[in-house]
């Protein structure tokens, strides 16, 4: 698991335990963005999630949506559905996030990876939109099978400057490295998390880029029908765009930035 940097984008995490929340405050402490929770197994609805979504988004702020999880005792489809449809009408410009935490463990390694595929694969069909997954550093060595690494990981470890590594990420794409930050226009604490910045744009940036012609948009890539990960898709020119390092984990390679002549190389 690669480390913070200073490059990372600022991102906070919210739900009802952070009470009434001054966005526009928020964003002037530098924050770009942030995952706001939606629901909960398949009955629960955050109380504060309209709120969250309509205070951000007057901010300014890019938004991301996420579910916690209760594999313990509910359906994936069930799950699924009470989320997509908790979300919909907002704009989600991150992917949708599955949190799998705690309890969820109790049903197994394998369940386990099983159901969050289910319910990842479900929310993609029901919204056409992407998904990722928030665990804890520690849950996702334990629990979570190589099955689920073509979805982007949402990694939480705190007080260390890398998360613990786990057999089936090699990186992350947001670290929550605290949960006791003080951000303007929040009275308590709440999570902080360091955010690639290439992947902040990749979701930030995409709706700009149609311009002169262009028309790119987010589509799955799969290899004989598993997803891979999400690509971009040029439609003037016929093609799509995936990560670099998506394809060095192909072919068993690894990704070296030449910083001298600006270049990217994947090396066997």
């Amino acid at each position: 698991m690669q480390s913070k940097s200073t490059s990372n984008v600022k991102v906070i995490d919210v739900s009802h335990h952070q009470g009434a929340i001054n966005w526009s405050l928020v964003k002037s402490d530098g924050v770009l963005g942030a995952y706001i929770k939606a629901t909960e197994g398949k009955t629960g609805l955050d109380e504060k999630h309209d709120d969250n979504a309509k205070g951000a988004a007057a901010a300014g702020l890019p938004v991301g949506f996420y579910h916690y999880a209760h594999p313990e005792n509910n359906d994936p489809l069930a799950e699924a559905a009470k989320f997509v449809g908790a979300v919909k009408g907002y704009n989600a410009v991150f992917p949708h996030a599955l949190d799998v935490e705690g309890k969820a463990g109790t049903v197994g390694a394998v369940k386990l990876t099983a159901w969050c595929m289910a319910w990842l694969q479900e929310v993609e069909r029901l919204s056409g939109h992407p998904t990722m997954i928030y665990t804890g550093a520690s849950f996702a060595k334990t629990y979570l099978g190589k099955q689920l690494a073509a979805w982007p990981l949402w990694i939480a470890h705190y007080g260390v400057e890398a998360p613990m590594a786990n057999s089936t990420w090699d990186s992350w794409s947001v670290f929550q490295f605290t949960s006791s930050s003080n951000v303007k226009g929040i009275a308590g604490k709440v999570d902080l998390n360091a955010m690639e910045n290439v992947f902040f744009e990749r979701y930030t940036k995409c709706p700009k880029a149609n311009k002169g012609g262009y028309n790119l948009e987010l589509i799955p890539v799969l290899i004989n029908g598993k997803k891979l990960t999400d690509g971009l898709y040029d439609e003037k020119a016929g093609m799509t765009y995936v990560p670099v390092r998506i394809v060095a984990e192909i072919f068993g390679a690894t990704v070296k930035w030449d910083s001298k002549l600006k270049r990217v190389e994947i090396v066997r």
